[in-house]
């Protein structure tokens, strides 16, 4: 049984709704074991031969060199697992490290976007319209030969590359996810750029429609995996 390699960056940044999913998934028949790899504290395996890669968001940015000494490293292996012909989800940081390793580009926004959006999807087969969680700082340019699957006045949010599936907002998020960003960020930073107590209105208002838009994402690539995809 193959392994399905979900790369986590930080504590508070966990695959939430999408765990779930591996899980259920993985238990099936024809299955794959789920193995959780923590980039900020141990090495990274041999990619090729894996399931599947997710790649899951952090505070890092991508932005040049990136502004922690092991993004450089996980951008090369994910293009080595690119071509190696493993399909890789990124979700927002993650979607950045997708883009680079590529042939994309990542830069810095004037704005950070924090907030629930609704962006229309370009195909709904692939990519529901949500709505979904923003929180990013940086933003993409897709590589060579992407195909832009949503995007707004503020970025591109979502892209396909073959097997590959990059978004730019936060599908695995829970309530107690957000919760916990907001308590991180702490009052007086949080409120130099979002309301804490409107955004957990908002997430308290979307997060019952978001769950099953993120399944159905989930699902969708997660159907393209082998062996029985």
């Amino acid at each position: 049984m193959a392994d399905l390699l979900v790369l986590q960056h930080q504590d508070d940044a966990p695959a939430g709704l999408l765990g779930g999913v591996l899980a259920t998934r993985g238990a099936g028949a024809g299955g794959f074991t789920v193995r959780t790899i923590r980039v900020d504290r141990e090495a990274l395996p041999d990619p090729r031969g894996a399931a599947g890669i997710v790649v899951l968001g952090a505070d890092a940015s991508a932005v040049g060199a990136g502004s922690e000494p092991w993004i450089a490293p996980e951008v090369s292996w994910v293009r080595q697992a690119a071509i190696a012909g493993v399909p890789v989800l990124g979700i927002c940081f993650g979607a950045q490290v997708l883009a680079a390793a590529l042939g994309g580009r990542v830069h810095r926004m004037p704005a950070p976007q924090v907030g629930w959006i609704r962006t229309p999807s370009i195909d709904i087969r692939v990519l529901p319209s949500g709505p979904w969680l923003a929180w990013h700082e940086d933003a993409v340019l897709p590589p060579p030969n992407a195909r832009v699957l949503a995007r707004d006045e503020v970025c591109v949010q979502a892209f396909a590359a073959g097997p590959h599936l990059a978004v730019q907002f936060h599908p695995e998020v829970t309530p107690a996810i957000v919760e916990g960003w907001i308590t991180a960020d702490g009052r007086e930073l949080a409120d130099r750029v979002y309301d804490p107590d409107t955004l957990r209105a908002e997430t308290a208002a979307h997060a019952g429609e978001s769950a099953p838009a993120a399944l159905r994402l989930f699902a969708r690539w997660l159907s393209g995996l082998a062996p029985d995809g």
